[in-house]
């Protein structure tokens, strides 16, 4: 089997896993908390020893340098805005090519644009790969916060924090009746993270 057949073949089935991965969560809902506890079980229980605040901060911390990398070796950003750049332009050019009435040269620019669309529209499908990538690995660290921020599974006496003006925060509570109260403590942790993975490694600059 040749390298590039290996490489398709391994993409194939990067793609029916994430996609069965994400059947499995929709279709039973004792998935999702099954998948915790084996992440638990197997890879992820030393981290039961901070705190949970801390725990969940080391989670969006890892995730945040995963999408970084994976944005920056998997993704071609910089090929991406030239093309939207051209794009741009081309659209300037065939506005012009109208208001003079130049028909040859419109008819020529609107195929150049329906050619960069379809090069764009590739290149967006091929910078989508890595995301799947990463979905195989960053859905078992939510299913595993979830998991031990359950008081039934006994992970931590009191899955909360204390926060200045705000008092104690429950994590295994819903904010709004429908959001657990631990996404929006690893949103707060994973936007800034993030940020400074993006800076150091230059992706997106």
């Amino acid at each position: 089997m040749s390298r590039e057949a290996l490489k398709d073949l391994i993409e194939k089935i990067v793609l029916f896993l994430a996609i069965g991965l994400m059947l499995a969560i929709f279709l039973d809902p004792t998935f999702f908390p099954t998948l915790g506890e084996i992440a638990n079980n197997i890879v992820l229980n030393p981290l039961t020893a901070l705190p949970v605040e801390l725990a969940i901060m080391a989670v969006a911390a890892f995730n945040g340098l995963l999408s970084s990398i994976a944005q920056k070796y998997g993704m071609d950003m910089e090929e991406q805005k030239e093309r939207q750049e051209k794009m741009k332009e081309l659209s300037n050019k065939i506005k012009e090519a109208r208001m003079s009435g130049d028909q040859g040269k419109l008819k020529k620019l609107e195929q150049e644009r329906t050619e960069l669309t379809q090069e764009l529209m590739g290149n967006l499908t091929k910078q989508f790969k890595p995301m799947l990538y990463i979905l195989l690995i960053t859905i078992p660290f939510f299913a595993w916060v979830y998991y031990v921020t359950d008081p039934a599974n006994a992970i931590y006496e009191a899955p909360s924090m204390l926060l200045p003006f705000i008092g104690e925060v429950d994590f295994s509570a819903r904010v709004w009746g429908t959001i657990p109260t631990w996404i929006i403590w690893y949103i707060v942790c994973s936007i800034p993270i993030s940020q400074v993975a993006r800076k150091t490694m230059k992706v997106g600059i």
